[in-house]
């Protein structure tokens, strides 16, 4: 056999009989057991011995281990090889307190033969060692790695008795190291990240109790080399041994809560270097066990990151943001359910966090990750279609997120290009939270610029408010069931996120342009106003629109314009009135509420003009039941003094005339007949009155009044007739909508 280029030592010129003695020389290689260990026995008396001389004992010592090197351990023979170890042994024992200097030379030459192809040459390799470190105790520290790197080899050695000889050399070896207070860890790491690829449970067994006793004496100096083997430490809960998962577990543990007792200092600097490996790891579909531990690991780290400080952990984060959502996102898709929560609470989580980190956020690779995931599946199972709906609704979170953290970069024309197909394409999903979602969106990108800002218009003038609507309205259009169905519900959403007056004029402005599909601007006002009147939503709107001046007032200009009113200053009802035309009967119900009852009362004549169809006198229907609903109570109460509101009572009687003698026509007839009480109640305040004044001469202090007061009223018999430049403006344009309708 060649020689170790580890082994060292001089090489003598004498021959091994005249070194170590013609009977040694001769018992060593004896087949007999008893025979060699009586001849180590023996060099072990001649060591002592020897050491009895100060000089000249050294060099004989010196000649015993270099001729058991050359002449027995590198030996092609089984018997010499047997022999040196035997007397590599017996000089360990006899040298005692003095094996330190020589004890390089003892556990090198041991060494060399582990990996002998003999088994019994390998059993007493162990045993040689083990007798070595019992002698030399602490001194082995030196040479631990060594040590542990033989043990290794022959740790699932198919030999028995070489495994348990292996067994019994590495407990000796962790008693010694066990106890000690300084180690060699660096080195010892790049050895156990070596042996952390071995795929033979017994090696892992080992790596992984060697592990466990470091981090119970030096887990401080474990945790410091963390990041050069976390990686294969996490690959191991993948194993099928459930022990070995059980071992590795235990292990991430200790390291984990060793990585939070660090001081804040160092812990950022290790969660810098090992957030990547574990962000990785999530993508490991091998192993379920994996991927939990490794989004448990991640949801602490973004725990532990500060807010403030450390700038290098935060541009970490910064950089891993578009690989972290990747991952997020797939652990949120997962099957299995436990992986699935945790990785919502991660996320959760980050989404607090990134709007804490500082520098610029990679926007454009961060999308990358998000559209991808809003693609929808073309599996239909149950599972499947909950976990896209879950991923989704975190991809429109993150994509919120992103509109409100780096508002410029998302909301650049090549960005906003990119995300309206895919999010107008969600809008369609089955669920209501991923549309509620997709809905928050669109509003933060509608109210995302300022028309002063620039590259806020598109080409045709319009700002992202506008241009949204259009797409909405477009949307709309090409999916009417999802206008039947889903549209009460969108637009609602939109009016909680939005200025709700800002969206109706918009709206509003909007329908006009749809005069090429009457049918479909009849559907779309019914759908707005339906909001406009019963939704909590639309509180504020209704607010306004009870305020509106009577319609004579608008003669002159916009007096009665709100102060939140659009710079041309049109009041909220006229925005309306014209689209609604559109749809007769919701224009008939806008000017109810608005307190317009004469042109309430004009519109109403015309119906008579239209084809009596069922969707008509469905809508008719419709607005009688909103009539008694608790939100026209206010319209009601005003029953009670027809004579101040004549125009509202002939235009409930014209209502009573269209419709058929059916349950709507019935509620009506039978509200109408409470006006008779309100006759009875105006002529008795009038006599009343009268009297008072007879006796009083004019003066009225103290008389009860018993007419209702109610704001924006205007009086009856002395009320101004419509003023008729408008009305019949207003009229002439509601015959001419109205006119697109019929057939």
């Amino acid at each position: 056999q060649a020689q170790s280029p580890v082994l060292s030592g001089s090489l003598m010129a004498t021959t091994f009989p005249e070194v170590l003695g013609a009977d040694i020389s001769k018992l060593l290689i004896h087949k007999d057991v008893q025979t060699r260990k009586e001849a180590g026995r023996e060099l072990e008396q001649r060591v002592r011995k020897a050491l009895l001389e100060p000089v000249r004992g050294s060099t004989e010592v010196q000649e015993i281990l270099d001729t058991l090197k050359k002449d027995y351990i590198e030996s092609t023979s089984g018997h010499y090889k047997k022999g040196g170890l035997i007397g590599f042994a017996a000089v360990a024992i006899g040298l005692e307190g003095e094996i330190h200097k020589y004890l390089g030379q003892l556990i090198i030459s041991v060494h060399y033969l582990f990996k002998d192809e003999d088994p019994r040459v390998r059993y007493y390799a162990c045993e040689s060692l083990y007798n070595i470190c019992k002698v030399a105790g602490k001194a082995v520290l030196e040479h631990w790695c060594l040590i542990f790197d033989g043990v290794c080899h022959l740790y699932a050695d198919v030999d028995n008795e070489v495994k348990n000889a292996v067994q019994h050399l590495d407990r000796e070896l962790k008693d010694i190291v066990s106890g000690a207070e300084s180690l060699r860890i660096q080195e010892f790491v790049r050895l156990l990240v070596g042996r952390m690829q071995a795929k033979n449970p017994c090696i892992r067994q080992l790596v992984l109790a060697w592990n466990t006793l470091l981090l119970k004496d030096h887990v401080v100096y474990m945790v410091q080399y963390l990041p050069q083997y976390l990686e294969s430490l996490l690959s191991m809960l993948g194993d099928q041994s459930r022990d070995i998962k059980h071992n590795a577990d235990a292990c991430l543990n200790e390291l984990l809560k060793g990585v939070k007792a660090k001081p804040q200092a160092e812990r950022s600097k290790i969660i810098s270097e090992t957030a990547g490996i574990v962000v990785e790891r999530c993508f490991c579909m091998d192993s379920a066990c994996i991927r939990l531990t490794a989004l448990c690991w991640l949801d602490e780290f973004i725990h532990l990151t500060p807010h403030e400080g450390s700038s290098e952990l935060q541009q970490k984060w910064v950089e891993m943001l578009p690989k972290l959502l990747g991952a997020t996102l797939r652990c949120i898709g997962d099957q299995e359910e436990e992986i699935r929560r945790m990785a919502v609470e991660m996320n959760n989580s980050l989404l607090d966090m990134v709007p804490t980190l500082e520098g610029d956020l990679p926007v454009d690779q961060a999308l990358d990750q998000l559209l991808e995931s809003l693609q929808p599946l073309q599996q239909k199972e149950f599972l499947q279609q909950r976990q896209s709906m879950d991923v989704r609704t975190v991809c429109l979170q993150w994509i919120c997120m992103l509109l409100e953290r780096s508002r410029e970069k998302m909301l650049t024309r090549a960005t906003l290009d990119r995300l309206f197909d895919p999010i107008f394409k969600t809008l369609e999903h089955e669920n209501d939270e991923v549309v509620a979602a997709t809905l928050c969106v669109l509003a933060q990108i509608m109210e995302g610029r300022n028309r002063e800002e620039e590259d806020a218009l598109d080409p045709e003038g319009r700002d992202l408010f506008a241009v949204v609507t259009q797409k909405l309205l477009k949307l709309f259009k090409t999916r009417r069931a999802m206008l039947e169905t889903r549209g009460r519900l969108m637009i609602r959403h939109l009016c909680g996120h939005l200025n709700a007056r800002r969206l109706y004029v918009t709206v509003a402005r909007a329908i006009p342009q749809e005069s090429d599909d009457a049918e479909f601007a009849k559907q779309l006002v019914q759908t707005f106003n339906w909001i406009l009147l019963t939704a909590a939503e639309t509180k504020s709107l209704r607010e306004e629109l009870i305020e509106t001046a009577p319609l004579a007032d608008f003669g002159g200009g916009a007096k009665s314009a709100p102060q939140n009113a659009p710079p041309d200053g049109k009041s909220l009802f006229l925005e309306l009135l014209e689209p609604w035309f559109f749809n007769p009967v919701s224009a008939l119900s806008l000017c109810l509420w608005s307190q317009q009852y004469e042109l309430a009362t004009e519109l109403t004549a015309r119906f008579a003009a239209f084809e009596p169809t069922l969707d008509l006198l469905k809508q008719l229907d419709q607005l009688v039941h909103l009539l008694e609903s608790p939100v026209f109570s206010r319209l009601r109460l005003r029953l009670l003094e027809p004579q101040r509101h004549p125009a509202l009572l002939k235009c409930l009687l014209g209502l009573a005339m269209l419709l058929p003698q059916a349950g709507a026509f019935n509620i009506l007839r039978e509200r109408i007949h409470v006006v008779q009480s309100g006759l009875l109640l105006e002529s008795q305040q009038v006599k009343m009155e009268q009297m008072n004044n007879e006796s009083k001469s004019g003066h009225n202090d103290g008389v009860l009044s018993w007419g209702w007061k109610t704001s924006g009223s205007s009086s009856g018999a002395g009320a101004k007739p419509v003023e008729a430049d408008i009305a019949s403006r207003l009229l002439d344009r509601f015959d001419a909508v109205t006119a697109l309708s019929q057939p």
